[in-house]
Formats: structure tokens, sequence, C-alpha cells
């Protein structure tokens, strides 16, 4: 079960390109039309660190062609009484180069796929009535698409936008961890249902550890990854396709 190659050093991202023409238009786009602006040094510092990121989780996502973890999903929610989380844990499962299994152990919990622009959700208890495909809607749209394109492999063309910059604003946030904060576009219908998504990357291999999900409303979804094995044969990911649910093979 092979992991990948390995990644550059942190140090050596700092001689990458940083400042290709994709860049250099989210830079103006900050700046406005103030041409000085554009070369100040917070943003200079700030796009140069978004920048060693990005090349970063790239350089662990290129070779991608399918992945499994072990995933622990922890849920805030204003709607639990005792005001506690809730933890369950799982398996993820991405196959190039648009599905992601997202799957609870527990009883009582789901499986859902993300097929591309499809979503479904098999519900675990047996007898239980599970969703075929679930009625898209655009914060749907914006996070299927965000969360197959955080483990698929990137655009060939470096100048290309990735999928953490398609309708989206991608920033640094604060503290410590190498994270990357996108969040939907000013005006978006995705921003009444989704305040941010926050990726932590690993900071030697570049491989997502962590996801967070900040709801407008104020609730949580954080996932978190553990065990990642990387491009899987054939059979082996049959197994695991099918120790979680027979109806997932349609993942092969």
């Amino acid at each position: 079960m092979s992991c990948g190659r390995s990644s550059p050093p942190l140090d050596a991202l700092h001689d990458a390109p940083l400042f290709g023409r994709r860049v250099l238009m989210r830079m103006v786009g900050l700046a406005g039309l103030g041409g000085a602006a554009l070369l100040s040094g917070p943003a200079l510092a700030r796009e140069r660190v978004i920048g060693r990121r990005l090349a970063l989780w790239r350089s662990y996502a290129e070779t991608t062609q399918n992945l499994v973890a072990s995933l622990t999903t922890t849920r805030d929610s204003s709607l639990y009484a005792d005001g506690k989380s809730r933890s369950i844990p799982g398996t993820l499962v991405f196959v190039a180069p648009d599905r992601l299994l997202l799957h609870d152990e527990d009883p009582e919990g789901s499986t859902t796929l993300i097929d591309g622009p499809r979503a479904s959700i098999l519900v675990n208890a047996e007898g239980a009535e599970s969703v075929p495909e679930v009625r898209p809607n655009p914060a749907l749209r914006w996070l299927g698409r965000l969360l197959v394109g955080a483990f698929a492999p990137p655009p060939l063309d470096p100048e290309a936008a990735t999928a953490f910059e398609l309708d989206a604003r991608l920033s640094r946030p604060r503290g410590a961890g190498i994270r990357l904060t996108v969040a939907p576009t000013q005006g978006s219908p995705v921003r009444r249902v989704i305040r941010t998504v926050t990726i932590s990357l690993a900071p030697t291999s570049g491989a997502i550890e962590r996801i967070e999900l900040i709801e407008s409303a104020g609730d949580r979804m954080v996932l978190e990854l553990s065990g990642l094995q990387k491009n899987l044969e054939a059979g082996p990911l049959a197994e695991v396709l099918r120790a979680i649910d027979p109806r997932s093979l349609g993942l092969e």
C-alpha cells in the first residue's frame, strides 16, 4: 500500500514559482485599481504563503488515483440539547477523477457518495430509507466540488484554478499549522449556508489531515483523517468498498 512519492521539504518550496498569472490576477482583485497596493508588503507576504501551501498540497495530490483513510467526523450543532459534540468513526475513500465516499461506522449513521455532480446518502440501518440522489442546490454543488477536488489531482496547467479557488476566496488563517481557508465569494447564494471550509495539510507530505466546515448558522463539522493509504491496487480497494457497503462498489 503505497503512500506515493516523497514530497519536497518545505524549504524547497520557497524556491517554487509563486507569482504566475493566476496569483497576480488574485492580487489585482484584492488591490482593486491601486497599483501600489498590489506590491504592498503584507499582501505580498500573504500570497507567498498561500502559494507555498498550494504547492505543498499539489505535490501530494497530483499523483493520487485513489485514497483510503480512517475518518472521524465530529459535529457541533445548536440542535444538540446537551450542547456536546458528536463524534463518529468511519472511512473515507476517494477514486479519481471525481468520486468520494464518506462512511460512518455507526449503525445509526450513513454513507455519503459524491459522484461528480451527483450525491447520494445510503442509510446504514437495515431497512431504513436511503436517499438515492440528493436534490442539487448551490451549496451542495459548491461543497461537493470542493471536497472531491481537495483529494483529486489538480489541473495539469499550473496556472489553472484549483478546486480551492473556483467560485471561492482563498486565504491563510491565523494560528499554527499549515492551513488554507476557502470561503464562497461575495454575493454567492452558498454564503447563506456555508461560511468557510478550512483545510489542514501535513507539513512534510502535503496530505490533507483535517477539514473543518463552518456553517453560516454557526454549526460546525470536522473531518479528521489518519492512516492514509494511497493508490491501492484494484483488489484491495474493492475489499475496502465491499466491507463498507456492497452498494458502494460502483466506486470501483
